[in-house]
């Protein structure tokens, strides 16, 4: 039997509706505070904060929790005698927030220095639904606000889409009865406080270590294994990030993030991704300091993920930093 007319023509018409009411109640809950988005949210403001009270030449370290977990900011400062902030935050935000956030850490004259998580080089805003999870959707609903208005209706229609309706409906309620932080009973390595004036991790002792971690234990890093495209969109937003450091006088350097070794990296395809960075730092012209091999580290020495080094190592990988930038730094030793 033929359908109606008046049915197919309903169809359509019917889906506009729908998505009008789901980005209504989208927008109804926009930037009300989660308590699963609280943790990075304070981290930033703290690390912000921290930056913007230094009126010298600083020096900020900048990536995902590699460098949050993995490099000691307070040491470098010890070591060098210039100002140091550790601006390392979440991979799960993506490249393009991370490398937006680092701007604001940043004056004329500083220095900054990139260490991109391998998968983090593909983490871009045009390919969000490959890689994009509940930590980047919820952030970037309840705390980043004004930057989503600001994408393309497109954008913002593609992220709400994304989001789970749990999480929606938790942001509606969250307006009326706004979500409580827990207090933890004991040291968790993901809360605010755990962070010390200089933006670093504090707390992840050896001692400390989880027995099991899944991630610690089985993941194997696909990038260093499969390799990378050279198209992925982390090189032309750590590019555009270049050209922006120049245009304010910001002088940009890179290194390789502190990560286990694993018997799949001996392959060779490891060794051709350094290749393919250095290369690119090269034509960027970014000074590249030390190499990927001299950080891939016993899994013995990490606390709970391939990329989380135990507070003990991320001394020593800061002390051994110190010594490789001494020479390169270009600030005058207080």
């Amino acid at each position: 039997m033929e359908c109606p007319k008046k049915f197919l023509c309903a169809i359509p018409f019917g889906l506009v509706a729908g998505l009008l009411i789901f980005m209504s109640a989208v927008r109804i809950q926009l930037g009300v505070p989660t308590a699963s988005s609280a943790w990075v949210h304070e981290i930033i403001e703290r690390k912000q904060r921290a930056a913007q009270s230094i009126t010298a030449p600083k020096l900020v370290l900048l990536g995902g929790s590699s460098t949050l977990f993995g490099i000691k900011a307070s040491v470098l400062e010890s070591e060098l005698g210039v100002p140091v902030i550790n601006g390392g935050l979440h991979a799960g935000l993506g490249m393009a927030c991370i490398l937006r956030e680092g701007k604001k850490m940043l004056r004329p004259g500083d220095t900054v220095m990139l260490f991109p998580e391998y998968e983090l080089l593909s983490f871009g805003e045009k390919n969000r639904r490959e890689w994009a999870a509940i930590t980047y959707l919820d952030f970037m609903l309840s705390r980043d606000v004004e930057y989503y208005r600001a994408l393309p209706l497109n954008d913002q229609i593609e992220i709400a889409l994304m989001t789970p309706l749990e999480r929606i409906g938790r942001g509606i309620r969250g307006k009326r009865f706004p979500e409580q932080i827990m207090p933890a009973s004991e040291y968790n390595p993901y809360d605010a406080l755990s962070l010390d004036d200089h933006g670093d991790m504090t707390g992840h002792l050896a001692a400390r270590r989880p027995a099991e971690a899944v991630d610690r234990d089985q993941r194997v890093c696909e990038v260093l294994e499969k390799g990378i495209s050279p198209d992925a969109e982390g090189f032309e937003l750590i590019s555009e990030f270049r050209r922006w450091a120049k245009a304010n006088r910001v002088r940009v350097m890179a290194g390789f993030p502190n990560m286990i070794h694993r018997k799949e990296y001996d392959t060779g395809m490891a060794d051709n991704v350094e290749s393919q960075l250095k290369e690119y730092f090269l034509k960027e012209e970014i000074d590249v300091v030390g190499g990927m091999r001299e950080v891939l580290l016993p899994q013995v020495e990490f606390f709970d993920t391939i990329y989380h080094p135990t507070e003990e190592t991320s001394i020593n990988r800061s002390r051994n930093l110190a010594f490789q930038l001494r020479p390169l730094i270009g600030f005058v030793r207080r």
